[in-house]
Order: C-alpha cells, then sequence, then structure tokens
C-alpha cells in the first residue's frame, strides 16, 4: 500500500512548517528512515525520514511551500506498485499524523500553468491545484490567477481584519503572501491612520476647498549652501543576499509575538559578588573532576524555578481564546546564537536537576544547537526562557517574549562597579537582570516581584547549591 509522507507536530504553537528542500526527486529509490524532505520552521531545521522503504511516487507540496502539521507531503510506493489515477493514494501509514488528516489533503491533478514549470520528474517544482471559485467568497480569497499558496494562519488574518489579498505585496518564495505581510500591512494601516490616514499638502499645492493665490508666489532668498572640502564620492558598494528559511521565519515568529503579546519590561540589579567568589573557587575541580564547564547559567536557572514556584503566573500560557494553562513543570529554554539565526533548546524538568546536571545539558544543548544536531525533542515544551546577551558585552537590552509563553529574562554583562554599601563606595560585580513579559496575563505587581526574587536567589548563591543537594 502506498506510504504518506506527512508533517509531523514540529513544537509547542508550531501548526506549520515550510519545505525547504526535497532531498529526492520522483522516481528515486529510497530507505527507510532516510531524509528524504527539509522542513523548515522558526525554531529548527529536520530532515524528515522515510516512514518506509520504497520509491518516491509523488511530491504533493513542492518546495518554498508552507504545509501543515499533518499535511501529506509526498508518497511512497512499494514494489510493484504505482499511482493511482488523479495522482492520488490512499494513505497508508506515516508517523507523526492522523489518518483524518491525511485524507483532508488536496492532491495536484491539472497541469501546470504556462511558464510555471513541470512536476519535479522533469527538473521543475509540481503545481498545486488552484482552489475552486465559489460564489459569495470572503475577500480573504485571492482573485483569479493570483498565488493561492498562502497558509490557512494567513487566511484566517485576512478574514478577520478584512483585507483584499492582491493589495499585500509578498515576500515569500514566488511572491507568496505570508503572515509577516499581513501583520506588517496591518501595523502600516494604525500608523497611516494615527496619522490622519493623509499626506500633508505640499507648500506649493492649493488645499482642497481654496482657490491658488493670485500673482507670483513670494519666496524667502535663500543662501547658497556651501560646498563640502571633498567632492569625490565614496564607496557605495553593496551586497544583497536572500533571506535564509531560517531567517524568514524566525521574523514571522518575532513579529507574531510583538503583535499578540502586550510586551512590558521591567529591570533590576544584582549584586553577584557572592556568586563570582563562589564559582571561582569550584570551577576548576568541578572540571577537573566531572569534566562540566560550570558557568552562571545554571545558577541563574535553578533561581529563575524558584521564582517560578512563587508566582506561577510567569509559567502559564494564554491562548487566543482567553485559556490561561498554569504549567505545573519547569522547562527553560535557552537562547542560543548560532549563524543560522537564534534558536532556543529546552532543559526539561529544571526542578529535578542539580547544579551539575543542568551544567551538562546546557553545554550539550548548546553544542548540538551550533552544529545543527538538535532533535525535535530539544525544542518542545518550553515553560519561561532565559537569553544571555552579556556574554557578547550587553549591559541591557529588552528580549522579544518567546510567544506563548508569558516570560523571558535578560541577563546581562557581569562587570565590576561602583556601588554604595553601608554609606560606604565599594567594588563589586554587579549584573542587570531585564524580565520582558506578557502584560495581557501578568500585572505589573507580579512581574517586579518575581524579578525582585531572582535577584534576592542569585545574592544569595549557598541556597541555589543546597537545594540541588
Amino acid at each position: 500500500m502506498p506510504v504518506t509522507i506527512v508533517v509531523p507536530q514540529l513544537g509547542e504553537s508550531v501548526v506549520e512548517g515550510t519545505v525547504g528542500k526535497w532531498l529526492k526527486k520522483e522516481g528515486d529509490p529510497i530507505a527507510k528512515d532516510e531524509p528524504i524532505v527539509e522542513i523548515i520552521t522558526d525554531k529548527i531545521n529536520i530532515e524528515l525520514p522515510a516512514p518506509a522503504a520504497g520509491t518516491l511516487g509523488k511530491i504533493t507540496i513542492p518546495e518554498g511551500t508552507v504545509a501543515q502539521v499533518g499535511q501529506q507531503l509526498g508518497v511512497i510506493l512499494g514494489q510493484g506498485e504505482s499511482m493511482p489515477s488523479g495522482g492520488a493514494a490512499t494513505p497508508g501509514t506515516a508517523a507523526g499524523a492522523p489518518a483524518q488528516a491525511q485524507q483532508q489533503v488536496p492532491r495536484p491533478s491539472s497541469p501546470p500553468p504556462p511558464g510555471g514549470g513541470g512536476n519535479a520528474s522533469q527538473g521543475g517544482a509540481p503545481a498545486r491545484e488552484p482552489a475552486p471559485s465559489r460564489s459569495g467568497a470572503a475577500v480573504a480569497e485571492a482573485p483569479q490567477g493570483e498565488d493561492q499558496r498562502v497558509s490557512p494562519a494567513v487566511r484566517r488574518l485576512l478574514k478577520e481584519h478584512n483585507l483584499d489579498l492582491s493589495r499585500i505585496r509578498g515576500s515569500g518564495t514566488g511572491g507568496r503572501v505570508t503572515r509577516e505581510d499581513v501583520l506588517s500591512h496591518i501595523e502600516g494601516s494604525k500608523v497611516a491612520a494615527s496619522a490622519g490616514g493623509y499626506a500633508q499638502p505640499s507648500a506649493q499645492a492649493p488645499q482642497a476647498g481654496r482657490a491658488p493665490a493670485a500673482g507670483p508666489v513670494q519666496t524667502q532668498p535663500t543662501k547658497p549652501i556651501p560646498a563640502p572640502a571633498f567632492t569625490a564620492p565614496g564607496s557605495r558598494e553593496e551586497e544583497v543576499q536572500q533571506a535564509t528559511n531560517v531567517r524568514k521565519k524566525i521574523a514571522e515568529n518575532m513579529l507574531r509575538s510583538r503583535h499578540m503579546a502586550a510586551h512590558c519590561a521591567t529591570w533590576d540589579e544584582v549584586d553577584m559578588t557572592e556568586l563570582v567568589t563562589l564559582r571561582a573557587r569550584i570551577k576548576e575541580r568541578v572540571k577537573a573532576t566531572y569534566g562540566v564547564n560550570l558557568t552562571y547559567m545554571p545558577f541563574i536557572a535553578k533561581a529563575v524555578v524558584r521564582a517560578l514556584r512563587e508566582f506561577p503566573v510567569l509559567n502559564a500560557s494564554m491562548t487566543e481564546s482567553g485559556e490561561i494553562h498554569f504549567k505545573k513543570y519547569y522547562n527553560i529554554g535557552i537562547a542560543v546564537h548560532r549563524d543560522a539565526g537564534l534558536i532556543v533548546p529546552v532543559l526539561h524538568d529544571v526542578d529535578r536537576k542539580t547544579l551539575l546536571q543542568l551544567a551538562h545539558d546546557i553545554e550539550d544543548l548548546g553544542s548540538r544547537a551550533r552544529a545543527e544536531k538538535l532533535q525535535l525533542s530539544d525544542i518542545q515544551g518550553g515553560t519561561f526562557t532565559i537569553t544571555n546577551a552579556g556574554m557578547f558585552g550587553a549591559t541591557a537590552s529588552t528580549p522579544i517574549i518567546n510567544y506563548p509563553e508569558v516570560g523571558v529574562l535578560g541577563v546581562h554583562l557581569i562587570q565590576e562597579r561602583p556601588v554604595v554599601r553601608d554609606h560606604r563606595i565599594v567594588i563589586r560585580h554587579m549584573m542587570t537582570l531585564v524580565l520582558s513579559f506578557d502584560h495581557r496575563l501578568v500585572d505589573g505587581t507580579p512581574a517586579v516581584q518575581f524579578l525582585h526574587r531572582v535577584k534576592e536567589l542569585l545574592e544569595d548563591p549557598v541556597s541555589s547549591v543546597l537545594d540541588s543537594i
């Protein structure tokens, strides 16, 4: 029986991904578990393994197209099997998606449009069957001849805001309109509305309802602008690069967070002197005995979890329908910089791990993230995020919430500063903490109290050590 290739669950709140690259062509032989197609989200790039051995009989979703979780990507044929008439296949077994989701996926049956290329076996991407026209269609539907490859999320936005797809310029592959494009259009409309919705009249144009003044326009004499000492133009060289699919997905996710969450931030200063002294005393022994690099992050993660227990609203999430999910587990995302773009692997069950275990896991996740070797489980299930801008020298910043979480803690450079202690100026190791929180759910009072509690715990690092024994 033909076996379908489907989009697996890609992480919490991730409902779609982009087909980045097909690693096989139609007609190519495939071994079971062999990488067959690359799927790109804002969080991770993954190569889906083939659910069965056989031959790639059909590519349903071409490269550069958004596909929903559970949607059919292609079909694998067994020995002696062929595609049924019309290109549709009866779904077989495919890990990660229900049969109902597979059966609801439309199959391409119409020939490609002129100039659009043939199917994958002919060197081009297979065309998708255009959406059938119907009377009374909402303005979210693209007019005849326009690109129909927009995701359901985009169509919902268009319908909610009563927008015409043809009036929005797409930045996706082949001019496809993305969620980011729609949100940018909405924000632009808000800016225009706040400015009165019209441009200011020029000085030389008559205003509406008034006749131009008779006679020549009187102007004030102007002084000549002195020429600069040099006249040779400087370099105007530019390098233009196409944004990667990962960068586009990150941009879409950041804009979605800014659009959906009510961002607010609060600051606090932490005296890290005791922790700096403690770490300096034990880090070499830990490295020699356990082979682990003991950074400040395990201490910070422990302090965050203890504070989250006392202020559980920061460990919650809020759905668009108004449901509030209070998480009884503590999975802390740790932002990692990499050349392909920022990613947030997740430390699971931080409350159940010792400082040494956390130090090992943080080092392991960071190494695998930079080497592009993370698994789906490594980016799923986060409840709160920590991002460290201090390692790059930042003394303060306001991070964007990792939606649908409601809080993210920014930690920064630890540096010696003069501070007042007991009416005396002394030198201490200080660090700025910044909490960005979603004001839809989190009020200012618990946000400030949470951050101050983290400060207290970091200033008393022995408590973190005792908590881990």
